[in-house]
């Protein structure tokens, strides 16, 4: 990589203007337009077409969001952020051709991604071998921050085990009484590590409940009939998954049709895009993520409020998880630049490692080891619709699962440098 130009970067200013840009009503305006500064790019790898852009359609608005406001203050010293976007196609292969060409040609100093661990891995990959970070807003697969960790990667969703636990967290909250579980997952290294997570968290929460399940199926299953007669068959009181996009909507919307009995509990559940589609339906189910829209604090409800006044008469009116989450990514990635001073891959590796900041989920840390944020897990369980936000039954409150609760401890991550030179819990 080049762009070394960078020599020294406002971190005081950067620092004031993302910890205060929720106060910003999304000003869409360059403020450093006609700025003599060379612009600082930013790739954000989106999945803009196939079945699953729906939600990646959130990702970009989040990080265009964050652009924008750190443009609107002057951008990093005076540089502005360009940001170019590539489609991942949700294609590994595809992914990897693409993001190197970015690199290689506009100079990308940090890349925003990746929804499917498969797609995140392969970017991580690229950074790796260019010495650019990549600061993951999707891609939970555990193994990312723990067996098969390159310092390059930097992730702002939680990791499977931690995502799971936050579910069985609110299930225990909400269903007390439950005692048989089913486990529906994607068959990929995802869902594969989602269900790891699962059992993990049960065992560990309540080792009473008993599995009575346990099985995987293609991403973009079309016809879910044959698990969700399973599902019936097992006797099981409760559904844990983690499938996302297209095969959320349809495992949900069928279970409907076939007039599945037990409840279910969906580390994606609450997203606004899969629950207007499946309606009463959703009453009772359990969603939980890094961010949920009804977390009650006052950083939040200024993001809230500031998101609303530009996207009222947008597809996206309130701000997602999958929005805020590409948010923070976005923040992250230039405050560590800030940090740094510099542009420089081992300057801002070392300014964000160890990172504690007041993000509008709630305080977060980066962990120094592994790179992997620690932050309490929002839940939330369906309510009926209320108009508050949406017209259509969504979550309520929202229940925080503590780190406490979640948190993988650095020596279970299977990182082998949460064992040896670091000794934080994060």
């Amino acid at each position: 990589m080049t762009t070394r130009w960078l020599k020294k970067l406002g971190f005081r200013g950067l620092a004031a203007s993302l910890l205060g840009a929720v106060a910003l009503a999304g000003a869409t305006r360059p403020a450093t337009a006609g700025s003599s500064k060379a612009p600082i790019t930013f790739l954000a790898t989106i999945i803009e077409s196939g079945p699953f852009k729906v939600t990646d359609g959130q990702n970009l608005a989040g990080i265009r969001f964050a652009v924008d406001q750190i443009n609107a203050k002057g951008g990093i010293d005076g540089h502005p952020l360009k940001l170019d976007v590539i489609d991942t196609e949700l294609d590994a292969a595809a992914t990897r051709r693409k993001t190197v060409d970015a690199v290689l040609q506009d100079h990308v100093s940090a890349i925003i991604g990746a929804s499917g661990s498969d797609v995140l891995a392969a970017l991580v990959a690229v950074g790796q071998q260019y010495h650019v970070p990549v600061i993951a807003f999707a891609g939970e697969t555990d193994e990312l921050t723990g067996s098969q960790f390159k310092p390059a990667l930097f992730r702002v969703a939680s990791n499977t085990t931690m995502h799971a636990a936050a579910i069985v967290y609110a299930l225990r909250y909400d269903y007390p009484d439950v005692k048989k579980v089913f486990l529906l997952d994607e068959d990929y290294s995802f869902g594969h590590a989602s269900a790891v997570g699962f059992q993990k968290a049960l065992k560990k929460l309540d080792p009473s409940v008993q599995i009575v399940g346990n099985v995987f199926h293609p991403r973009g299953t079309p016809d879910f009939s044959p698990y969700l007669q399973q599902i019936q068959a097992s006797g099981a009181d409760f559904v844990l998954t983690a499938d996302w996009g297209a095969d959320l909507v349809q495992l949900l919307t069928q279970a409907n049709s076939f007039g599945l009995k037990p409840r279910i509990g969906g580390t994606f559940l609450a997203d606004p895009d899969i629950l207007k589609g499946v309606g009463n339906a959703a009453i009772g189910d359990i969603g939980a993520d890094v961010y949920l829209l009804t977390i009650d604090t006052p950083e939040n409800k200024n993001f809230v409020a500031s998101w609303h006044a530009t996207h009222a008469n947008t597809n996206i009116p309130w701000p997602t998880a999958s929005v805020a989450k590409s948010y923070i990514s976005t923040q992250l990635a230039a405050l560590g630049i800030a940090r740094a001073g510099s542009t420089d891959f081992r300057k801002v590796e070392a300014a964000l490692e160890g990172l504690h900041f007041a993000s509008i989920a709630g305080p977060l840390t980066i962990r120094a080891c592994d790179h992997q944020v620690q932050i309490g897990q929002a839940t939330g369980k369906v309510e009926p619709a209320t108009g508050t936000y949406y017209k259509f039954p969504f979550v309520g409150p929202a229940l925080i699962a503590p780190i406490s609760a979640i948190a993988v401890p650095p020596a279970e991550t299977g990182n082998p440098r949460c064992t040896a030179n670091h000794n934080d819990n994060g």
